[in-house]
């Protein structure tokens, strides 16, 4: 007698080879059997007929780090059959964190992680991982250390370079973090204060990763005219560390930089040929999305979010001036007020921005400058603005796509009317690039949703449809599958995936969630 069985479906293994009709049978937590096994007893049977069954996808960038506390069924995610995803990005971890931190932390985060009230009761990252355990989630969890988290915890937001002992401490939480379980060390080099770190720093810093298996997560200093140099940067700290590096949703951002795709992968390759173990990630989608403060100049950040919000009064006309300047990686210049929409605010007086674009908000506002509005935007809602960023060419988001050493992802920000990839990514892959574009085989796709980033992130038992895996299933039907968010109504459920088992335990049924949260907390040691 099994606990569930899943019949007469078509099984996509996850690791790129064809699919081929079967039967699972489920035990505790496992896949324990693989064959025709109709003539089997159990306590649940599910009826794949017409259906593919796929190994649970991975979301191997999320900003749930908070939203999970307050939304533990994780609707967004499971719904589109994700069964695990991976915290802490951008260099952006919630722990550790010392208690004098947590208010100004909170505050920048904001606009990612959606303004949540919960209580930040952890310091340390083992201390993170009860909490989750403590809910619990519906979908697996596992963080990655912020590298821009450290530096906070040992210089605060200071602009300058970090003397040997700071670089050492720094290390030595890092390890610690790595002892507690993470994943490994994300950075976010657009973000304060990861932003101030040089690249000896980081290769200082990540070399503490090498002990442990882990990798080094990045998000670039620049997605646009500056990205041959950020891509050497990233695959320089690989290279002089010797740890793997994951390339953060990989773009081609600025409408004058479109079509240059094809050499940034050719990048890639030679240095994978050169001996350094790079890939990369990617949502389907050619707007990006992060908070809108980070349109300012890094240099007004140093001192923190309270004096970032006063000199955004005091010297408004000096930041206006530099959001003229091409020296640094200037997103308004590359990519221009009108191609920035509003997607979240706090206050309800500010509610009808959302969905607008900061030129139309602007005007709305009888103020002239579009700046002024961003930034009095900013003022107003204590930094809680989340933005969406119509950056990228869809010759490059396919091209990329179809890269063998790219895996997916949501990068689902949080807050009341998120980017579309938070509800729709997985889904929209499968229907509009696999079904209807035909752009990848349906088998690829599946590898680059599951055991591809499984290997990335070390998920030993994950990403694969094998007997003795974790019983982590997707099961849709590719017919149907759909994602229905958009820009404007982002708030939208996909249709097509019918059931996803998380750990042995149905928790979507027939396209509807069942409440169950068998979700765990994912340690690596």
């Amino acid at each position: 007698m099994y606990d569930l069985l899943i019949l007469n479906g078509k099984i996509v293994s996850g690791t790129g080879n064809p699919w081929f009709f079967g039967d699972l049978a489920i035990g505790r937590d496992k896949i324990v059997r693989i064959g025709r096994l109709s003539n089997e007893k159990a306590s649940r049977v599910i009826d794949g007929t017409g259906c593919f069954v796929a190994p649970g996808f991975i979301d191997g960038h999320s900003h749930s780090d908070l939203f999970l506390f307050s939304n533990p069924e994780m609707k967004q995610k499971v719904l589109q059959g994700v069964t695990t995803e991976i915290v802490g990005m951008d260099g952006l971890s919630v722990a550790p964190i010392d208690a004098a931190h947590i208010s100004d932390w909170r505050r920048l985060l904001s606009g990612l992680t959606g303004d949540s009230r919960t209580e930040w009761p952890w310091r340390s990252l083992g201390d993170y991982f009860k909490a989750i355990d403590a809910v619990p989630v519906s979908v697996n969890v596992g963080p990655y250390v912020g590298l821009g988290t450290i530096r906070l915890k040992v210089m605060g937001m200071s602009d300058r370079k970090a003397t040997l002992d700071e670089i050492g401490q720094m290390r030595r939480i890092v390890a610690q973090a790595l002892e507690e379980g993470a994943r490994g060390i994300s950075g976010g080099l657009v973000y304060p204060p990861n932003q101030y770190q040089t690249t000896k720093e980081i290769v200082e810093i990540t070399k503490a990763v090498r002990d442990y298996d882990g990798i080094f997560d990045v998000h670039l200093r620049s997605e646009g005219v500056h990205l041959s140099e950020a891509i050497d940067e990233a695959v320089e700290i690989g290279r002089e560390s010797e740890i793997p590096i994951l390339i953060s949703h990989f773009k081609i951002a600025g409408k004058k930089n479109w079509g240059q795709s094809d050499q940034a992968l050719h990048k890639l390759d030679q240095a994978r040929q050169d001996g350094v173990d790079v890939t990369i990630s990617q949502y389907p989608y050619l707007a990006g999305s992060t908070a809108l403060h980070v349109v300012v100049p890094p240099w007004y950040h140093a001192e923190g979010p309270e004096r970032l919000i006063q000199r955004m009064g005091e010297e408004r006309e000096g930041i206006k001036r530099d959001l003229q300047r091409e020296d640094w990686d200037n997103l308004v210049k590359e990519i221009g007020w009108e191609n920035i929409m509003i997607s979240s605010v706090r206050s309800d007086r500010n509610k009808k921005y959302e969905g607008k674009n900061v030129t139309e908000i602007a005007a709305l506002r009888h103020q002239k400058d579009p700046a002024d509005a961003a930034l009095d935007l900013l003022i107003e809602e204590d930094l809680n603005v989340g933005m969406i960023l119509f950056s990228m060419g869809e010759e490059d988001v396919s091209r990329i796509m179809r890269y063998p050493y790219v895996n997916f992802i949501t990068d689902g920000l949080q807050g009341t009317k998120p980017h579309p990839r938070t509800y729709g990514s997985f889904p929209r892959i499968l229907g509009h690039y696999v079904r209807e574009k035909g752009l990848l085989s349906l088998e690829e796709a599946i590898r680059k949703m599951t055991s591809l980033p499984a290997e990335r992130l070390r998920l030993r038992n994950k990403g694969r449809i094998v007997e003795g895996a974790d019983a982590d299933i997707t099961v849709f039907n590719l017919d149907t599958v759909r994602d229905h968010a958009t820009y404007k109504d982002p708030v939208q459920f996909p249709s097509g995936i019918e059931w996803v088992i998380v750990n042995g335990t149905i928790v979507v049924e027939k396209g509807q969630h069942t409440g169950a949260r068998p979700g765990r907390a994912l340690r690596t040691r």
